[in-house]
Formats: C-alpha cells, structure tokens, sequence
C-alpha cells in the first residue's frame, strides 16, 4: 500500500506463549513494514521493544533502522510495561503524560518527515475497568494535545473501549479525532481482537487522526494465525493499520 503507513498493537508483553507468538509478530511487521508503530503491554525487563525492533531489522536488512522510544507506567508497574513507538523517520522529540489511574501513561514521539515537516504520534493505553478512569485520562490526553495547536498528530492505541462509548466520545468530541478505519469504511471493523480472545467481538483498538491527517487507506494488521496452530495469533489483539499523508499547511 502506498503512503505513509502507521499501525497499531497491543502486544501482550511476553505472556501468553510470547515465545511462539514472536516469530508470527516479527515476520508480520516485517511484511507490513509500517513506518510508525505504537505498541503498548510491552515489557521493560528484558526490553521487549528493542528485541522486536532488532529482530525486524535483521529479517529486512535493507530497510532504514527503526528508532524507538518508550514510556513505562508509573510506581512500582514502571519495571513491568508500558508503551512505545518505533519510527522509520528521524524522531525529533518525545514527551510523556501521566494519565492517573492504573499507573498509565501516554507517549508523544513527534517523527519528521520526508518533506520536512513533523508529526506527533502518541501511543496509549488507557485504563481498563471503571469507564469513568477513562473518560478522564481521555480528557487530559486531549488537553495536553490542545497545547500544540495546528500541529498534525496520530493518537494510536488500546483505549480499552468500544466505538461510541465515554472515553471515545471524549476523544472525538467536536471532530478533533478521528477513526481511520471507520473514515475509510464508513464503520469499525467488527472486532479487534481475534477468535477466542478476551472481549470477543469488540473493537478496543484504534488509529486516530486529527485534521491535519488525510486518511488513504485502513485495515486491520497482525491478523494471520499461524500455519500450524489457527489459535496461535501474533497477540490477544489485532492490529489496525492506516495509510496516511499530511494535509497542506493552513
């Protein structure tokens, strides 16, 4: 697919079979190659991320390197997981955001791109449980990007709630986000997350755009089972994908 490609996934850090989920995950960005993905359950200890990023490489030694940054959650859950973004393009800055309740925080990685200009991604995992957690770390995610005005931005991530719902509602209120997905298709895509994994049938998972963002293309990613076990998927989640492009300035 042609443009800019993002993606998004809830990786599950290193449970649930990550030894034979791995060689799945690895070879599926391989082939998806995005030039951005946010991640989140990924473990600090051992550094999940960078083992990911460097298997990838390895497997399309041609490509440029990724770059990543990451941000753990806070207190003692800082040694467990967190979220990150890998970036093909050069990264010039990255910022985190305490979101409050369940130790959670938000990543904002600003990549520069090909012409030049920049783009700030923010990778998230909000709160699962009590919605009203979530509509507040919605609200102050939306806040602390209200504080770079016109600048284009993603928000990717695992928000823990269906379409329509408080927090997704908090995030798009007024048209400030938007799903890619649902932009290209006209709805969500009927679940992200694969047969047999927890929340059956629901969409959790999201790329968001602002309206500095067109929208070419979406799909969902990481969605392959392996050729040997139908059960066995890269993570307990899909992944959603998008094809991208900045609008002209102003």
């Amino acid at each position: 697919m042609g443009g800019f490609v993002v993606a998004t996934l809830n990786l599950r850090n290193t449970a649930d079979r990550w030894r034979e989920r791995a060689p799945l995950l690895v070879e599926q960005l391989v082939e998806l190659d995005p030039h951005v993905i946010s991640v989140q359950e990924v473990r600090r200890i051992p550094d999940q991320a960078r083992w990911i990023a460097r298997e990838a490489s390895r497997a399309r030694p041609d490509g440029p390197p990724w770059e990543v940054r990451t941000a753990f959650k806070t207190g003692p859950k800082r040694l467990w997981e967190g979220v990150a973004v890998f970036s093909r393009p050069p990264v010039d800055d990255d910022a985190r955001l305490r979101l409050r309740g369940q130790s959670r925080v938000a990543l904002r990685v600003t990549v520069v791109l090909a012409d030049g200009r920049p783009l700030d991604v923010y990778s998230v995992h909000l709160a699962d449980g009590d919605e009203a957690v979530r509509v507040e770390q919605a609200r102050r995610l939306v806040a602390w990007m209200d504080g770079r005005p016109g600048q284009p931005a993603l928000v990717m991530g695992d928000c823990n709630s269906r379409p329509g719902s408080a927090p997704i509602r908090a995030l798009t209120a007024d048209g400030r986000l938007r799903s890619a997905y649902a932009l290209v298709h006209g709805s969500e895509p009927p679940r992200t997350v694969p047969p047999g994994g927890k929340g059956r049938g629901t969409v959790l998972d999201y790329v968001l755009v602002n309206d500095g963002v067109a929208v070419h293309d979406a799909w969902l990613a990481f969605d392959r089972p392996s050729p040997t076990d139908p059960g066995l998927f890269p993570s307990d989640h899909l992944g959603v994908a998008a094809s991208v492009s900045l609008l002209p300035p102003g």
